[in-house]
């Protein structure tokens, strides 16, 4: 049984599309590469003062970007733990773009609940290290977001009685 015309041309046009069909995923996915997340890290963490039973505190996070192209980041939410305990959380635009292989820092300024993070603040006001846990999503300008997550000790930064840095 010979094949008739129009069935051959119809298995032509199919493996036509099908090949279109793959160079167009290839082209896709050769603009979309493999984008590792940042290593995010506490570097600080301030205390400035205490009112009402809420801690002002300003955090500095450093961003280092392990990739070979830049990262434009958009914006950051964030949530941090002190010796497991929810500490404080939020959002910021205020972010610069990640030079390839490059490094940036963010400031962060926030009120914790005294109460919720005693033993952790009074342990930061004797100069003495604090576990953390950093998690949160870096929303990138035209790409998917990006989550990271850290843990590690926080190197206090100096302050005198008064909130003021040494």
């Amino acid at each position: 049984m010979v094949p008739d015309r129009r069935v051959l041309k119809l298995a032509q046009r199919a493996r036509s599309v099908a090949l279109g069909a793959s160079v167009l995923l290839a082209a896709c996915a050769s603009l979309n590469p493999k984008v590792e997340s940042p290593d995010v890290t506490l570097e600080s963490v301030r205390v400035v003062r205490i009112v009402d039973n809420r801690a002002e505190v300003t955090v500095v996070l450093r961003l280092y970007n392990p990739n070979d192209m830049a990262l434009p980041v958009k914006s950051l939410d964030y949530d941090v733990t002190l010796d497991g305990r929810p500490a404080m959380n939020g959002h910021t635009t205020r972010v610069e773009p990640l030079p390839a292989h490059g490094e940036g820092k963010v400031d962060i300024a926030g009120r914790v609940d005294v109460g919720a993070v005693a033993t952790s603040l009074m342990a930061l006001g004797s100069q003495i290290p604090v576990a953390y846990t950093l998690k949160g999503t870096l929303a990138m300008e035209g790409w998917a977001p990006i989550t990271f997550s850290k843990s590690g000790k926080i190197p206090v930064a100096k302050f005198d009685s008064f909130g003021r840095p040494r």
